[in-house]
């Protein structure tokens, strides 16, 4: 489906541009218009506006949120992630197929783990349930925190705590998922998909603000899909009572337990790092997250590893036909030439910045996992497991975000919210002045063949 999409979308490519030329000889049309004799401003900015709501509200799926935390603060920050989805709408697809890489890394660790009668096999489900701070952890000595799926698969292999009985159908009987929402975002973004085809196909002009729809509708049909198993707005979350203090699991878990811990007690199996919140952002002198310590909730802006896998080659693939898809409005009639010109140099910036965002991670990400050493290993050495030095691998976990990539992303990253700020912004302001041809309507009737 993705595949079709994307070929509808870019088919359009030179149809938009024969009726972006063809526009030219009857001018702009300024101004509000009107909708009895077509359609008008009103009727584009609302299906737009409607449409680019539905994607960015309903296709989150956020962790869980803390225990007794009022709903304000789980709407606004919500409301915070919607705002990031505007702005930058491929970010949170990293964010969304990272999340599915670990689930799916989590079903791979749990097949070495025994399954007891009457506890159901760990599916893909669970791992995202896990990951987003669905399993709270409740020792008698300690206050309670919520624990991933590496630090459950610990804790279950030592016997601190039992294998959950909780099967994937209960999982997803938590989920909060809206089915009115859903079928009425999945039947707006298809109608949207629809109607841009057949002006397409018509040859009326489509707006840059019809484009940029078009590219969080793309972007929602795949979040759907890396979020398909992951439960939306749980709120109450299953708690696990370990057999043992919390300092007794801590004094048998030896040397590696001895560091004063930053999120959980159990930063010594995964810290939850890197994340902007709870790391980024305290070097930036920003606002940062939760305060409490341990963490009363899993933040949801963890950075994923997503490896080199084919997971990370469809999102590389698809962020950067994100980008491309800007391009497609390189010669439509603007209000301005300067508006025109600053729309081709915006575009250019953001598929530049994607660029080389992705060329910088996947270095360090290669960096972070021992890939580059493993590899060199093998290719000079002729080691076959590839391993590396300890001392080494603990070298990069203390510098897990390096200097040179601050220092290169810090400039990159302004430029793309300067670009995608000016984009966001324009097209809207080019709703001033549209081709005379981008008030009609498609019509339908050309569809039906005539006998």
């Amino acid at each position: 489906m993705a595949y079709s999409v994307w070929l509808l979308a870019f088919t359009q490519l030179s149809a938009v541009e024969a009726a972006d030329g063809n526009d030219s000889s009857s001018g702009l049309r300024d101004g509000w218009v009107s909708q009895p004799d077509g359609r008008g401003t009103f009727d584009i900015l609302w299906s737009c506006i409607f449409t680019i709501f539905l994607c960015t509200w309903v296709s989150l799926h956020l962790n869980v949120p803390a225990t007794h935390e009022r709903y304000r603060h789980q709407f606004s920050r919500k409301l915070r992630w919607m705002l990031q989805a505007i702005m930058a709408p491929e970010f949170v697809l990293v964010f969304a197929t990272g999340q599915k890489v670990e689930a799916n890394r989590s079903v791979e660790d749990f097949k070495d783990l025994a399954l007891p009668p009457g506890c159901k096999r760990w599916t893909v489900r669970h791992g995202f349930y896990a990951n987003m701070g669905g399993f709270v952890l409740q020792p008698s000595d300690w206050v309670a925190f919520p624990i991933n799926s590496k630090q459950l698969h610990w804790l279950i292999k030592r016997g601190y705590v039992d294998y959950p009985t909780l099967s994937a159908k209960e999982v997803w009987d938590k989920s909060k998922a809206d089915g009115f929402q859903k079928s009425l975002t999945c039947l707006q973004t298809g109608w949207f998909i629809v109607q841009i085809v057949g002006r397409a196909i018509q040859h009326l002009p489509i707006t840059t603000l019809e484009i940029t729809t078009l590219s969080f509708v793309l972007c929602t049909l795949v979040m759907f899909t890396q979020w398909a198993n992951k439960p939306l707005d749980v709120e109450s979350p299953t708690v696990l009572a370990p057999n043992k203090r919390i300092a007794q699991i801590l004094l048998e878990a030896g040397i590696a337990a001895n560091r004063p811990y930053k999120q959980t007690p159990l930063d010594f199996i995964d810290d939850q790092s890197p994340s902007w919140l709870t790391e980024v952002q305290p070097h930036l002198r920003f606002r940062t997250g939760p305060k409490l310590r341990p963490l009363p909730r899993l933040t949801n802006d963890r950075f994923p590893v997503i490896g080199a896998g084919p997971d990370a080659v469809f999102l590389f693939l698809f962020t950067m036909a994100y980008c491309g898809l800007h391009f497609v409005a390189w010669d439509f009639s603007f209000p301005t030439p300067l508006e025109r010109d600053l729309w081709r140099a915006a575009s250019i910036a953001i598929g530049a910045s994607a660029f080389i965002f992705w060329v910088c991670e996947t270095y360090q990400d290669g960096h972070r996992l021992g890939r580059w050493e493993r590899w060199y290993a093998k290719i000079v050495y002729g080691n076959k497991d590839g391993r590396i030095n300890t001392m080494e691998k603990e070298r990069r976990n203390r510098r897990f975000i390096p200097v040179w990539e601050v220092i290169v992303m810090t400039p990159v990253t302004m430029i793309y919210t300067i670009a995608r700020t000016y984009i966001v912004i324009e097209v809207f302001l080019s709703q001033r002045a549209l081709p005379v041809r981008a008030f009609d309507t498609v019509q339908w009737s050309e569809f039906i063949p005539h006998f």
